[in-house]
């Protein structure tokens, strides 16, 4: 089946930032390239379809007063040759309702947001056009005159077919300039074609004035410059362009690549011309040595030959200033990377120290970063330049001269109010009316400081310290847009640096209640040696989580329990302390092992709505020089394993209800024996689910690590269990481990 007229178009959105610039930039290079109106204009109107628009038209006022078409592109090439031929049936009356015909009499930009039926036919030139634009499904117009010089050359109209967006104010601006670019190129190209028996390189040099133009021989001489390229080039006149020697005006500048790689003379499109090659327009960061003024240039250069030789005779470079573009881009960059620089750890100090490295030499030459620490002093946690003799002078300066809190300058000031300050000019008086001595002033004048800007390491309730920023040895003057970036810093920074400190400050109180929710040490017991070891999952650790503990029951006889409470946090904590004391206190009344669990699950029951379960694993031992006779009762909880003296395990215990859940409790106590060389292991299921879905350790898993028990000693076998596990896990356990190992001793004393 065909496709109909709207399967084939794609419509345009409205144009980003980027691709608003991307457009210009590439109709910018097309205009310079070409000096034939007809092929200029096409390649312009080819632009913005399908990017801008599904249908593009060039028209032009003539001389005579008539408007004719010069170019149509559309996304749908019947559309485009329907248009051309309807145009020139039915030109544009130059005095009637046409949106193009009133934009050339008012020299004012028409937006036609929505186009219906009836406006069609409003303006429409015959029957056919109206029809033809109905059938098309006309939806949305921009129409933009084409002015250069105080004249009204032409218009060009965007037009939006079909179910689309409507045009709005964005594509009428850029539009408006896509407009202004085409009309000094058809201008030109009207010079050009004006003075066509001057001579060719005249007529190349006239075409562009428009732009910033130079002209260079092969000697590197400057022949000819405009008025705009003097006044890119901070110069008086385009005659002190002309009479300088060459290289004279290049070494006013510190001229570098988009990397900050230094370039010479030779490295600029111009040169390479007269070397042979065809260069590729270069983008250079363009500062003013003596002002430290900074500006990013778009260099093109075009060879104009000998006809009869091909001898590159001149180079016409075309300078384009993109300098507040650039340091958009630069800015949003930075702030990308500074960003994905914070989240990346939280250790500040660390990643502080990264940020100012960051921050030299995009915004300065100096970094440094200081912080209010716990005892409210200030403290430099990080500090950067890219020559190490430097930061030695800064670390000097630092130890020796650093300011109080009380100070009502610099960086005491700044976190004192909040306020950023920014000086762009230091006198040698000011370094002398801020110095403390003859020595620090020897420090501070050995900085080289033209320009320094302090902004808060802002977080949202309080101000954390101050970041700044120096510029010296390179010159670069530090501008209100750096500022701006500092603070944006700034503030992200200060952000990030409270949430590492709050995160800092859980974490040691979540360790140290961790630890008093877990025994101090395990007790003595006689022929039997045990071992506990508690590995938490994830960075940060919630209290709460799994639990163990031993503790005497009665004469001769021991408990030993290990468990794990659903969840994390307070209430998990206070249901692991809930268990441990409760369970002692069952055994200190004589209750037997299953009897201890069902007091425990009763205390569970009494607990509020909402409050955590739990299963446990507890194991009564009665030691002897022989065995050890053992009580195992599981409430929810994996069975404990016991390792024979060749590493083979067996689970002991028969599955008993969880904890704290519904009534009745089902729980049995199942007797063992532990002989020696034998090992009794009790685990958390953290162990059997180390790893991701599908690939996780498991029982056989674990039943193939204990194997290598009799190898190892008691703690050894821990440690193993829990490497394996990690490693299984990619270090990234999704619960927490608790392991209790217990072996009776041999007749010769060895656990």
């Amino acid at each position: 089946m065909a496709q109909s007229r709207e399967d084939l178009i794609t419509h345009p959105q409205h144009p980003s930032g980027d691709v608003a610039i991307e457009l210009l930039l590439e109709a910018g290079a097309v205009l310079a390239t070409s000096l034939d109106v007809t092929t200029t204009i096409g390649q312009v109107a080819r632009l913005t379809v399908p990017r801008l628009a599904d249908l593009c038209v060039i028209d032009l006022l003539d001389d005579d007063g008539s408007i004719r078409k010069v170019a149509v592109a559309a996304d749908d090439e019947r559309i485009a040759h329907g248009l051309g031929e309807l145009r020139r049936r039915h030109p544009v009356d130059p005095d009637g309702n046409h949106p193009v015909a009133r934009v050339i009499r008012s020299g004012e930009s028409e937006l036609l947001a929505k186009m219906s039926s009836a406006r069609l036919k409003g303006f429409a030139q015959s029957a056919a056009h109206a029809d033809f634009m109905i059938d098309n499904d006309y939806r949305s117009a921009v129409v933009a005159p084409l002015l250069a010089r105080g004249r009204t050359l032409g218009t060009l109209s965007l037009l939006r077919l079909g179910d689309c967006e409507p045009y709005g104010n964005e594509e009428l601006e850029l539009g408006g300039e896509l407009a202004r670019r085409a009309a000094l190129a058809i201008d030109n190209a009207s010079l050009f074609s004006d003075l066509r028996a001057v001579e060719r390189r005249l007529e190349a040099i006239l075409a562009n004035l428009a732009e910033a133009i130079t002209v260079e021989d092969e000697e590197g001489n400057t022949i000819f410059a405009n008025r705009a390229a003097a006044d890119l080039l901070g110069l008086a006149s385009a005659g002190e362009l002309t009479a300088s020697r060459p290289g004279e005006v290049m070494s006013r500048f510190l001229i570098c690549d988009e990397h900050g790689v230094e370039l010479d003379s030779n490295d600029m499109p111009g040169r390479r011309l007269f070397a042979g090659e065809l260069p590729e327009p270069l983008l250079v960061r363009n500062v003013v040595r003596a002002t430290g003024d900074e500006r990013w240039l778009v260099v093109r250069s075009s060879p104009i030959s000998d006809p009869q030789t091909g001898q590159v005779l001149y180079a016409v470079n075309v300078l384009e200033n993109i300098t507040e573009v650039k340091r958009v881009q630069l800015a949003e960059s930075f702030m990308a990377e500074a960003s994905r620089v914070l989240a990346s750890s939280m250790d500040y100090a660390e990643t502080l120290q990264r940020i100012a490295a960051l921050a030299v030499p995009q915004i300065a030459d100096w970094c440094a970063v200081d912080v209010i620490d716990e005892h409210g002093e200030l403290e430099r946690v990080a500090v950067h330049h890219s020559d190490p003799d430097k930061l030695a002078l800064a670390e000097h300066l630092n130890r020796d001269y650093r300011p109080a809190l009380d100070e009502h300058s610099g960086v005491p000031d700044v976190i004192r109010t909040g306020q950023a300050r920014i000086v762009t000019d230091i006198r040698p008086e000011a370094l002398a009316a801020y110095a403390r001595d003859d020595e620090h002033l020897r420090l501070l004048s050995a900085i080289g400081a033209t320009a320094v800007i302090i902004v808060p390491l802002a977080a949202p309730a309080r101000t954390l310290g101050a970041i700044t920023l120096v510029s010296a040895e390179s010159g670069r003057r530090l501008t209100e847009a750096d500022l701006g970036l500092a603070v944006r810093l700034g503030r992200r920074a200060g952000t990030a640096v409270e949430s590492a400190r709050l995160y800092t400050e859980r974490m040691r109180i979540a360790d140290i209640l961790q630890a008093a929710l877990l025994p101090e040490s395990l007790p003595e017991i006689p022929g039997l040696a045990l071992q506990a070891l508690y590995n938490a999952a994830g960075e940060l650790n919630d209290v709460g989580g799994d639990f163990y503990d031993v503790f005497a029951y009665g004469e001769g006889r021991w408990i030993l329990v290990i468990g794990d409470v659903c969840g994390k946090g307070p209430r998990a904590a206070g249901v692991t302390a809930l268990a441990r004391h409760t369970l002692r206190t069952a055994a200190m009344l004589g209750q037997s092992p299953s009897g201890m669990l069902a007091v425990l699950h009763d205390a569970l029951r009494r607990q509020p709505l909402g409050a955590d379960l739990c299963t446990v694993c507890l194991v009564s031992v009665e030691p002897s020089s022989e065995r050890a006779r053992l009580k195992v009762v599981l409430a929810g909880h994996p069975p404990p394993l016991i390792i024979d003296a060749s590493g083979e395990p067996k689970q002991v215990g028969r599955p008993g209800t969880l904890l704290g859940v519904l009534d009745p409790l089902d729980l049995s106590e199942t007797e063992a024996e532990l002989y020696p060389g034998e090992t009794l292991l009790l685990y958390t299921d953290g162990v059997v689910e180390a790893g991701a879905s599908g690939q996780q350790l498991g029982e056989h898993g674990l039943f193939e690590l204990v194997r290598e028990g009799p190898k190892l000693t008691l703690g050894g076998l821990l440690e193993h269990v829990v490497q394996i596990a990690s490693r299984r896990a990619d270090h990234r356990l999704r619960d927490d481990i608790a392991l209790i190992g217990a072996r009776l001793s041999s007749p010769d004393g060895r656990a």
